[in-house]
């Protein structure tokens, strides 16, 4: 049972949103936040943002867990293969584990909270001892607690979707963009309250990032319904495609993928990002993009879906080598 529940959690997202989050902090030019450090000679090793990355995950575990309860039903016609449908996990089961995800995602944003705002811990294995340094400031009292809150707002918006926003056409789809989004917004408050002084210069460096995440995510959302259809109309749950087509839905995620692919640009020209990185993107996008595109059109929506994420992976990886 314990494999069923972890591939509710959906690893393969939790893997994207830590990818996300590391890749944020770079953007901004950041050290990892350090509040834990374990040294062994030359080496050291930052180990403040693996709470950050617990933090997500934990909040990507619950929301999914959460999400496949309440589309149970849905779930069988257009996922028999999850673990709720084939009985390997109960409901019961299955509720009291996203219950207590969501706790132990609020703890990871209040011990975050706690250790960003005491200082740093070198643990220096050689010597065996433990030197601790309080050198934070208080910023006030919600950038103190901003990454407490930032969890906070994060489980309140991911139990609204799960409840509510879901089954509002295209604000589900949006919302989920957004979600996508999170850890580059939680980098970006993170080096507002604790790690820069002055960030007003380097911040637009992440801009092109939200942007890139929230555009593929929208259209990668809208092949998930396009796929969802059927399983959706019988279960009641009203999305864009059936609202307005599956043909008017196809064309609007392709002029998303179209507007992503024409706006690579813009960082360029706009936010200072160096020339490498248009070279990179038309490289390995274009064919990328082209073939989202394609599946799409033989309503191999699954397949889009996949190659949008590794679309997505693919921008954000040409923004750190164009640094």
């Amino acid at each position: 049972m314990l494999a069923a529940l972890l591939k509710m959690t959906r690893p393969v997202n939790i893997v994207i949103a830590v990818i996300t989050l590391l890749v944020g902090y770079e953007l901004l030019g950041a050290n990892y936040p350090y509040f834990i450090m374990v040294m062994y000679g030359d080496s050291v090793f930052r180990l403040g943002w693996v709470i950050q990355a617990m933090g997500f995950a934990f909040a990507i575990g619950f929301a999914n867990i959460q999400n496949d309860v309440l589309d149970l039903e849905s779930d069988k016609m257009n996922r028999p293969e999850r673990p709720l449908v084939t009985g390997k996990v109960s409901v019961k089961a299955a509720r009291r584990t996203w219950i207590a995800m969501f706790v132990f995602m609020l703890f990871c944003g209040l011990f975050d909270t706690i250790l960003q705002n005491l200082g740093s811990i070198e643990i220096q294995i050689g010597k065996l001892d433990v030197v601790y340094n309080s050198n934070k400031l208080w910023n006030g009292f919600v950038a103190a607690t901003s990454p407490l809150w930032f969890f906070v707002l994060l489980g309140a918006l991911l139990i609204a979707y799960n409840r509510w926003l879901k089954h509002i056409p295209l604000i589900k789809n949006m919302t989920v963009a957004i979600l996508c989004t999170t850890p580059l917004f939680f980098a970006l408050q993170n080096f507002y309250s604790f790690l820069h002084p002055f960030p007003e210069n380097v911040i637009s460096r992440i801009f092109p990032a939200i942007g890139f995440a929230f555009l593929l995510t929208s259209a990668r959302e809208i092949y998930k319904d396009l796929e969802d259809e059927t399983g959706d109309l019988k279960a009641g749950i009203m999305t864009f495609p059936l609202i307005a087509g599956a043909a008017t839905a196809r064309h609007l995620a392709g002029a998303i993928v179209l507007f992503t692919w024409i706006s690579l640009p813009i960082p360029v020209f706009f936010w200072g990002m160096q020339s490498l990185f248009l070279y990179i993107t038309g490289i390995v996008l274009t064919p990328c993009f082209a073939y989202v595109i394609y599946q799409a059109y033989r309503k191999n929506y699954r397949r889009a879906q996949t190659a949008v994420k590794i679309g997505m992976f693919l921008g954000l990886m040409a923004l750190l080598a164009s640094l």
